[in-house]
């Protein structure tokens, strides 16, 4: 059905998809009602748009007689298809579809898709950078990004649609024929979708269906499960190898990717260009090259999209360093293989998070894994008692809960080098809105831990500055020894480490330092009047010598006006005067040295009267 004028259309599920393809509908002349079975509150911010639109919504609930009243019933990825209201509009002769189904009715473009259990993201953008590099009018969506649908209203018959394409969008497709259709591999996933593996698969085929000999299937030669669907593909076969020297199609040997048809062998790029962590990557890289390499890309171009390529979010994504810590958002492997392939991305050290809403694929494969490469295993979500329960024994397992819970206990005991990697193989829908959202949220703890662990280390600084410049150690402590060099850290204030006291001070490139300062003794003149308030009825007692006798106080000088300079001080090193130097009898060490300023008695001269022009003191 490409015509949709007036007729009468059902979409249902009002997620991203949902609301693209009423877009579409309505302005090609269907008569559209959407249909969703979460309350009206939740979707109180598409309301507005769809009563603008004057689309009929049913919320809340599903009701069979809405379905039986249409023309065609369109799908959103999320609503399974044995959904009673479905069966009975089947049963009743209404179409079906998929929204991708719907899009290629409109779509002019050229169709590139890719599928697969694991890596179609990561494929899926690669490939869409190499044709925009090769100079092409590219649209990248699909299962990622903008719906397939949002295309029809946004590029030219000349570009190339580059579309990731889940399961959930092919099995229900019914004339779809990609210009291109590629399978990365197939494994166990979404057994709690379809009902058996066999139907997994044959959702998977459905990319292959409507191709003809003048189409093009990519195929991973490597995986047997892919393969075994090869002799039913009528399309022309182009196959891609990280193990095998093809005699058609991109492969690996000596570390170069090669492209081979015909009498043509070119090389492309080597394989230390690739930046994608694991192998699972490298065979993402050779199924995009493989299919650009078909449609026409430049191979300079190509080779330069590989280099400058680095991973999509969500998918093994790389998103800071902590303490020399690694944190990796792989909040995408939604399945236990992307999840085990993920795993072989590292060595030994990994802080696992696992967990979420189970698929119903067993853990075991996961189980020699985490023997090699795991430190812990911090569970989430309501998988987690199935994932210890079958996976016991091979790794220590942490039960959290939450997912700030689980990073920050595994932050608490990674050592640096190790990687923290949310890899969950699960779905997320039992605590975030889907992986995208699972995923902002683990950068987001990240970015909390490093302001954290910074404000942390600032203080532990601090502290260990206030401890270099506390007051000296009691007399006979014995001094550090640094490295030469590491003087003038000490100067600057900064921590430095002890040397190993079995070595000698005297060996040569090393410094003795005392790292603990002196404190500093300020020492002042100061005038006898200065110790009393000017409006006080005390008057100060005469001064006397050093034999008791009072001093002549007509022969003193004038007191000292406010407007003098400033006393002069000295600055010594040493242990602190005791607080009797400011009286009679003062310490004389406190003492012993005279400011420029003062005036000595010369008490050789006859008759001389004794006198001190200063009481010293601190």
């Amino acid at each position: 059905m490409t015509d949709v004028q007036g007729k009468r259309v059902l979409v249902v599920g009002l997620a991203r998809t949902g609301r693209a393809t009423v877009r579409c509908l309505q302005r090609r002349g269907a008569e559209v009602t959407v249909t969703d079975s979460r309350p009206p509150y939740e979707l109180r911010a598409d309301v507005a748009e769809l009563l603008a639109l004057k689309i009929g919504m049913e919320l809340g609930l599903h009701r069979q007689a809405t379905f039986l009243a249409q023309d065609l019933i369109v799908v959103s990825p999320g609503v399974a298809p044995e959904l009673p209201e479905l069966e009975a509009a089947r049963a009743k002769g209404i179409p079906v579809v998929s929204e991708v189904e719907v899009a290629s009715w409109f779509l002019e473009a050229e169709v590139l898709g890719i599928t697969g259990s694991n890596g179609k993201t990561t494929t899926t953008a690669l490939l869409g950078k190499m044709l925009e590099t090769s100079g092409f009018r590219t649209f990248v969506g699909g299962n990622i990004g903008l719906p397939l649908i949002a295309a029809v209203d946004q590029v030219s018959k000349d570009a190339k649609v580059v579309t990731e394409l889940s399961s959930f969008q092919l099995e229900t497709t019914q004339s779809f024929r990609p210009r291109v259709a590629v399978l990365l591999n197939i494994t166990p996933n979404h057994l709690d979708r379809h009902p058996t593996l066999e139907a997994y698969v044959a959702a998977k085929a459905q990319i292959f269906r409507h191709q003809t000999p003048e189409d093009f299937a990519v195929l991973n030669a490597d995986d047997p499960a892919v393969m075994n669907l090869a002799p039913a593909i009528a399309a022309r076969k182009i196959f891609f190898s990280r193990k095998q020297d093809l005699p058609d199609g991109v492969f690996v040997a000596d570390g170069q990717v090669y492209y081979r048809t015909g009498n043509l062998e070119r090389p492309l790029f080597g394989t230390r260009e690739i930046a994608l962590r694991g192998d699972f990557n490298v065979e993402n890289v050779l199924a995009a090259a493989a299919t650009a390499c078909v449609v026409g890309a430049d191979f300079e171009a190509l080779a330069r999209a590989v280099r400058e390529f680095r991973a999509v979010e969500h998918r093994l994504e790389f998103v800071r360093e902590v303490r020399g810590v690694e944190f990796f958002n792989d909040s995408k492997a939604t399945s236990v293989d992307a999840t085990a392939k993920a795993l072989t991305a590292f060595g030994r050290g990994v802080h696992l998070i696992l967990g979420g809403k189970d698929k119903g694929a067993p853990y075991a494969p996961l189980r020699p894994l985490l023997k090699e490469r795991a430190r812990a295993v911090y569970l989430i979500g309501a998988a987690a008692q199935r994932i210890e329960r079958e996976l016991m024994g091979a790794v220590e397992f942490i039960p959290c809960g939450d997912l700030e819970t689980a990073m920050r206990r595994a932050f608490a005991r990674a050592i640096p080098g190790d990687a923290i990697v949310l890899s969950p193989a699960c779905s997320s829908f039992d605590q975030f809105q889907d992986y995208e959202h699972r995923g902002r949220v683990f950068k987001e703890i990240v970015q909390r831990l490093a302001t954290e662990a910074g404000t942390a280390d600032h203080s532990r600084r601090l502290e260990e500055r206030a401890r270099i410049m506390a007051p000296p150690a009691p007399e006979g402590s014995a001094p550090v020894e640094l490295p030469s060099g590491q003087e003038s850290a000490v100067e600057a204030g900064e921590s430095v480490s002890p040397a190993p006291e079995a070595e000698p001070a005297s060996e040569k490139g090393r410094v003795a330092v005392e790292v603990k300062r002196p404190e500093l003794v300020y020492v002042y003149e100061v005038d006898a009047e200065e110790f009393v308030h000017p409006d006080s009825d005390i008057s100060p007692a005469p001064p006397e010598n050093g034999d008791g006798e009072v001093v002549a106080t007509d022969d003193l000088p004038p007191i000292e006006a406010l407007e003098d300079e400033a006393l002069p001080f000295e600055v010594r090193a040493g242990a602190q005067a005791p607080r009797s130097a400011l009286g009679r009898g003062a310490d004389a060490g406190a003492n012993s040295a005279r400011s420029p300023r003062e005036e000595s008695s010369d008490e050789s001269a006859p008759g001389a009267v004794k006198r001190r022009t200063r009481l010293p003191g601190l």
